[in-house]
């Protein structure tokens, strides 16, 4: 009979490479679940800019948008009955940051849809990654 097994030297060597491989493919994934996370707190906010122009438009209010960046948060709140906040939206435990804020931490959408002034909001995430909102005169508010 001519058996042969492994020793226990090549399993080591086996389970250490396996090991390697492991440690690094998580890498990736911590560096793309990162990624995905950022340009999620993106576009969630993008939606959140864009249903408080439509709130502005369907009541005929001014509506504010005001950015909180050391509370990581958003709200929108009626101008003309103030404090009746309308929306929240917070991402304190999205791992993303608000950068830069051009034109201040707020943005006003008046009835017919228009902003008060062009804004671009600059979010970043642990890993230096940047995502970029611009809400326009027109009211329109896309991302880069």
């Amino acid at each position: 009979m001519n058996e042969r097994g492994t020793s226990l030297a090549e399993l080591v060597m086996v389970m250490g490479l396996v090991g390697l491989l492991m440690v690094f493919a998580a890498e990736g994934f911590v560096a793309a679940a990162s990624r995905q996370q950022g340009h999620v707190t993106a576009v969630e906010l993008a939606s959140e800019l864009r249903a408080a122009r439509f709130l502005a438009l369907l009541r005929r209010e001014r509506v504010l948008v005001r950015f909180e960046p050391e509370r990581a948060r958003m709200v929108a709140e009626l101008i003309d009955s103030p404090g009746t906040q309308i929306r929240q939206y917070e991402f304190r435990h999205r791992n993303v940051v608000i950068e830069r804020l051009s034109n201040g931490p707020q943005v006003l959408f008046y009835p017919s849809g228009r902003a008060a002034t062009p804004t671009t909001i600059t979010l970043r995430n642990n890993r230096h990654e940047q995502w970029q909102l611009t809400v326009s005169l027109t009211g329109k508010v896309s991302i880069q």
